[in-house]
């Protein structure tokens, strides 16, 4: 009896146990899971930091959650954390044996990191890494020709932007004549002037309207090897094929025209330019500098005015005005124009402003240096 006994609390013991460890499990279960949810529901509503604090916890609790390490990582890099984001999918890659779809979205996001960290050599090792199915993913492919570009490799950042265009993801890319374009300028900025050369001509024979920005560059080079007409001739044609990139190549006009000695053609330049575009700003600005430098001050005035009708956000037409004012003694009028308009600080860099961003674009191009985002693809 006493055996019996002892038998069935054994029994009750075992199940009791049983049922405890069960109960743990699924609480620790439910756990993880609330942490991964709470992480994803975090993401959903922005609260970013709130989601790698969830997600923190989710893979400390369950370490094979592949999906919560490698979204930690992808919030790490967004939150500027890129070493981490590096580490976190780095050590996914090396520690596990993992699906070849897995694989290929961890290395995908680790070259997004090391991008973003500006690793372009990695970037591009990494790319390498994917099956060759892979690697024609069009965010990928960017990604592979800014990482050449970045690395100095040209010709194979050339070959792989034509690679992007013919992926279903080009929309928002610039053409191949705007990026033989762009390319050529970080290859004249490198010091390369022959191969900036061969990539301006190259952009304008294969689009002289999208890549007509090539021509200012193109005239400045001449310009640097003492060739005034051939700058003249470029600038012109810059005028020509982007009336509203002309503001660029107006002062490099008036110099060239002033060395040739015949400055007076600048001033047809100006008034061509607005039979076409009566309401050019900085083509205003420039024919009422004409006019005070041949003397007529009262006509150098007008225009000014007519300016000032026009210069939306900017200050030219002001400025242009009380400088004529000044320069003809007349003070008291200039002070009156100045003091209405102090509180407006814009000047000509508002032509050459990010559409994206709003930054400042620094030197002419075709890409924002802030954004990165491309100007005037379409």
């Amino acid at each position: 009896m006493n055996l019996a006994i002892i038998i069935v609390v054994c029994v009750a013991l075992v199940a009791f146990g049983a049922t405890a460890v069960a109960r743990r499990k699924s609480r620790r279960r439910t756990d993880e899971e609330s942490a991964y949810n709470l992480g994803l529901n975090a993401m959903i509503s922005g609260d970013r930091d709130a989601a790698v604090l969830h997600l923190k916890t989710a893979v400390r609790q369950d370490p094979r959650n592949l999906d919560a390490y490698i979204k930690l990582g992808n919030l790490l890099r967004e939150r500027g954390r890129t070493k981490q984001a590096i580490q976190v999918h780095r050590e996914l890659l090396v520690k596990r044996r993992l699906p070849r779809t897995v694989r290929s979205s961890i290395i995908k996001c680790l070259a997004l990191d090391l991008a973003e960290a500006e690793r372009w050599a990695e970037v591009i090792e990494s790319i390498g890494s994917l099956p060759r199915g892979e690697r024609v993913d069009p965010r990928m492919t960017a990604l592979l020709r800014d990482a050449c570009e970045e690395t100095g490799q040209m010709d194979r950042a050339v070959q792989t932007h034509k690679d992007v265009l013919k992926s279903a993801g080009a929309d928002g890319q610039p053409s191949l004549a705007v990026y033989r374009a762009h390319v050529a300028t970080r290859a004249l900025a490198a010091g390369d002037r022959a191969k900036a050369k061969t990539g301006f001509l190259g952009a304008l024979k294969e689009d002289s309207v999208r890549a007509a920005l090539a021509n200012l560059y193109l005239g400045d080079m001449a310009a640097s090897e003492e060739d005034t007409e051939r700058a003249i001739a470029y600038w012109t044609k810059l005028l020509a094929d982007a009336p509203g990139k002309g503001h660029l190549a107006f002062e490099r006009l008036e110099k060239a025209y002033f060395e040739i000695g015949d400055y007076g053609r600048m001033m047809r330049v100006y008034e061509d330019v607005l039979l076409k575009t009566p309401s050019n700003v900085p083509a205003l600005c420039g024919l009422s500098r004409m006019h005070e430098r041949k003397g007529d001050v009262e006509e150098a005035v007008r225009v000014a005015r007519e300016a000032i009708k026009h210069e939306g956000d900017t200050a030219l037409g002001h400025r242009r005005l009380i400088q004529t004012l000044v320069a003809a003694g007349r003070l008291d009028e200039a002070a009156r124009i100045a003091d209405g308009f102090l509180a407006r600080t814009t000047d000509e860099a508002a032509f050459d402003k990010c559409p994206h961003c709003g930054d400042a674009l620094g030197p002419t191009g075709w890409r924002c240096p802030s954004c990165h985002k491309w100007i005037d693809v379409d």
